[in-house]
């Protein structure tokens, strides 16, 4: 049996790291929070004290963090992923850390001689729950065939994007799709209440119509119109409005590298920052429409239509 180590045991990591425990897998665990390690030690992770413990003897490392900044500590610290694997061992990052991350981490990787990949997803919670994840793989050819056997019982869809920085660029490229129809569904919602839509048929109409998206068919921002979205559930989160904020500025800094136009992202990243500063940053990101709603009715509240 193979073992394997997992750091970053939140919404995302527990279910991921439980497929790999069905597929064969042991998984020692690693988090900083005691209630993810509970969590985590009750679906069935060893659960470890600290990083270089968990990685002892382990052919594989999954890395699952909220920003880039925890990855390279995890990774490339001195006590860190890089230096208590043994070699042969296959490191792979499936947080979005964005192209520069990225690229830091496989020059470090190169310098300590270890096999490292990004693998980002999309799907979201529910996606790591279901096992229907799309992986975004960035590393040398060589090391692709592995990789893929690894990710194979989390996904739905595997792809190999290409060399190094390759798997973030897709992921950050995705992203700013998925942010911008985010803040737009979020929009949409607000204004359809004030023109008084019926929520409800409302969605059922875009579903069938050229407004259709992935993230307001699944992740709808009207309460009570999808009973399984963060909406229906008081906006609990199931992707944070930092998180989704910190997703578009790596997709502008990436189109600040290259002189790509990116004034979507801008517009969207602007009104999240905006709800993140009234006190929407730990909330799902589909709570922007309250602050929308808020914000509608201050502006003109005697032109609500019943």
């Amino acid at each position: 049996m193979k073992t394997i180590a997992w750091i970053g045991l939140g919404f995302m990591g527990i279910p991921m790291s439980k497929h790999m425990m069905n597929a064969g897998y042991t998984v020692k665990g690693v988090d900083i929070d005691p209630v993810a390690r509970e969590n985590a030690a009750k679906n069935g992770v060893q659960v470890c004290a600290t990083v270089a413990e968990a990685c002892q003897g382990v052919d594989a490392v999954f890395t699952m963090l909220p920003t880039g900044t925890e990855v390279k500590e995890v990774l490339a610290g001195p006590d860190g992923v890089f230096a208590s694997i043994k070699p042969e061992a296959v490191v792979i990052d499936c947080s979005t850390i964005g192209i520069e991350n990225a690229r830091s981490l496989h020059a470090s990787a190169k310098r300590a001689g270890r096999i490292f990949a990004e693998a980002p997803v999309s799907g979201g919670t529910e996606g790591a729950i279901d096992g229907t994840l799309t992986f975004m793989i960035g590393c040398e050819d060589p090391h692709v065939a592995r990789v893929k056997e690894l990710l194979a019982p989390m996904g739905e869809y595997v792809a190999h994007a290409g060399g190094p920085e390759a798997g973030q660029a897709a992921k950050v490229v995705n992203n700013l799709i998925m942010g911008v129809c985010v803040a737009v569904n979020c929009e949409a919602t607000a204004l359809a209440e004030r023109l008084g839509l019926n929520l409800k048929e409302f969605f059922e109409i875009a579903i069938r119509s050229t407004a259709d998206n992935w993230t307001f068919r699944v992740w709808n921002p009207g309460e009570g119109v999808v009973p399984s979205s963060p909406a229906s559930k008081g906006y609990k989160a199931g992707f944070k409005t930092w998180l989704l904020a910190k997703d578009l500025t790596l997709a502008m800094d990436a189109g600040r590298e290259v002189g790509a136009t990116i004034a979507t992202a801008e517009a969207a990243h602007a009104i999240l920052k905006n709800h993140i500063d009234k006190g929407g940053a730990d909330l799902d990101a589909t709570s922007l429409v309250l602050t929308l709603k808020e914000e509608a009715e201050k502006a003109a509240p005697q032109k609500a239509i019943a």
